[in-house]
């Protein structure tokens, strides 16, 4: 009886021993493979690490491009085409970031295997490379068109300030022709001035040493009685081709012209009433020295105003008339 529960103990004991070595290598079996495991993740983790990391940096320098492509569109107002192809090149990028989000957040809730998951990072990479090139380049010709465009403004600015200087230069011209024509306008307000040279019969003659008397009318027109008194006293000036009087003048006075005082030799004098406007006003002039054959001027004055010049002509006398 003892010896047989001796045996069962043995026996008992060598089963447990038995039981206790198979744990003990299954344990071991299982730490080895948790670190061959945890070693396989590490090594997943650096690698996902790594391509993100590459992911980042890429999208940083599109970042970076995207803000010198806006830069560049802001200083090349005229390149509206190629602002128009650059963003849609940037939306094509949004689209691009917001399908790698999206993917990258599939891979995180349904938990890919590794292999996938690289391959769709690598072919992120190469999306985003293959954007980061178009850009690159697109940047490349607007920085090209933007030189050129610089060059073409200087040029016609050049040509802007050469036409503008021209242009000042022309409105000038006009503007003192216009003050030429107000002046001339202003300085002559008569019209219709005629000299007549009569004989002592009182008919017309073109001959010098016939002359009796000069015989000088004008219209004052209606637009002289706002700029004057009602009735004012005119002066009749005869003059010759060297701007001498002729011999006859019954005094001499000083009329302001413009701003200065002119003094001329009166040869007739005519009151007229400035209110009844437009009129007729004649002269009558008794020459008292025969004339000479030449050009003369009959000049017609106020106090304050000149009113106009007629020249006329007297020639000599010939064999039969």
């Amino acid at each position: 009886m003892d010896q047989l529960t001796d045996s069962r103990k043995r026996a008992f004991t060598g089963l447990l021993v038995g039981a206790l070595a198979v744990a003990t290598a299954f344990g071991v079996y299982q730490a080895y493979r948790s670190s061959t495991i945890a070693d396989e993740r590490d090594k997943f983790t650096i690698q996902t690490d790594s391509l993100m990391t590459v992911k980042k940096n890429l999208e940083e320098e599109i970042g970076g491009l995207t803000k010198d492509l806006n830069d560049e569109r802001d200083e090349n107002a005229e390149l509206v085409n190629k602002t128009e192809y650059i963003n849609g090149l940037l939306a094509q990028k949004e689209k691009v970031l917001s399908r790698l989000n999206k993917e990258a957040n599939s891979l995180r809730s349904q938990n890919k295997s590794r292999d996938e998951q690289i391959t769709i990072l690598n072919n992120q990479i190469i999306a985003l490379n293959d954007v980061k090139a178009l850009m690159e380049r697109n940047l490349t010709d607007l920085q090209a068109n933007n030189a050129t465009l610089v060059s073409e403004n200087t040029e016609w600015k050049v040509k802007y300030d050469e036409l503008r200087a021209q242009s000042d230069e022309l409105n000038a011209h006009i503007a003192s022709l216009n003050k030429k024509v107000d002046d001339i306008i202003y300085d002559s307000p008569a019209d219709n001035f005629k000299v007549e040279v009569l004989k002592p019969n009182s008919k017309v003659t073109a001959k010098a040493k016939k002359a009796h008397t000069l015989k000088v009318s004008f219209v004052v027109p209606e637009m002289v009685k706002t700029s004057t008194e009602d009735k004012q006293l005119l002066y009749l000036t005869i003059l010759d081709d060297k701007n001498v009087p002729v011999k006859g003048s019954e005094k001499e006075v000083s009329i302001m012209k413009g701003e200065k005082l002119m003094p001329i030799a009166v040869h007739a004098t005519q009151t007229v009433d400035f209110s009844k406007n437009p009129q007729n006003t004649t002269f009558m002039f008794d020459v008292k020295e025969k004339l000479k054959p030449g050009t003369y001027k009959a000049a017609v004055y106020s106090n304050n105003d000149y009113l106009g010049t007629v020249e006329f002509k007297v020639r000599n006398s010939f064999l039969f008339f």
